[in-house]
């Protein structure tokens, strides 16, 4: 989660969500622990928007298909992790690929979370939905059906579950957290300094839309 003030942020989430990170020396960067899936916190931004890291199969062919699609990919590099890939989308939002080590990858991850705190759903919101669906088509072979809401898609098959929602001014990925009690949640949030809409029934749950102390955007999700 790409943020202003990492220490504010992890501050705050703390006290929202019950986040504790790894340990670490001073820098930009937090590490959530014992989440479902990888997830953390990077500061120094102009604006909050979340990264993603897509996995692949193949890196080389990935960063050819990016470049094919219409976006940039820089050369990947081996890190302790497997090998990474710094990439722009069509609508310049910055992204990664990420090819595991050779193995076993065990269990895939849950669609929306198991856990208090844990990613339960992501919306990419985006200028053209119809030329960004067609990028990540073309390089994750996504297959999009139609939304609850007009242009709004969901990819097939994809863990974390995401949207897609096509017309807004700013590309910004937003998370939804899980939680165990929505109304306890939303009053942390708002003690914590952060604005919460009351909690609305949808059909896969309670939601509430929110903004931290600097402006980071973030749903409440109890299933």
């Amino acid at each position: 989660l790409w943020v202003p003030d990492v220490e504010r942020a992890a501050g705050f989430f703390s006290a929202v969500l019950g986040w504790t990170y790894e340990p670490q020396a001073e820098g930009h960067a937090r590490q959530v622990v014992g989440r479902e899936l990888h997830h953390g916190l990077f500061g120094g931004q102009d604006r909050s928007s979340l990264f993603l890291c897509f996995v692949v199969d193949d890196m080389e062919a990935a960063v050819e298909r990016v470049r094919d699609a219409g976006g940039q990919a820089e050369e990947p590099t081996l890190e302790p992790h497997g090998l990474s890939a710094m990439c722009v989308d069509i609508e310049g939002t910055r992204f990664s690929l990420y090819q595991p080590p050779p193995g076993p990858r065990g269990e895939r991850l849950a669609a929306n979370g198991v856990r208090h705190g844990d990613v339960s759903y992501v919306t990419m919101e985006v200028r053209d939905s119809v030329a960004v669906r067609a990028f990540y088509g073309a390089v994750l072979g996504w297959h999009f059906n139609p939304g609850r809401i007009e242009d709004g898609w969901g990819p097939a098959d994809v863990v974390p579950m995401t949207g897609l929602s096509g017309g807004h001014a700013l590309n910004t990925v937003v998370p939804m957290y899980r939680v165990d009690d929505i109304v306890a949640t939303v009053t942390r949030v708002r003690a914590a300094g952060g604005s919460a809409t009351d909690p609305e029934q949808q059909p896969y749950g309670l939601t509430s839309e929110c903004v931290d102390d600097q402006g980071t955007r973030f749903y409440l999700g109890q299933p």
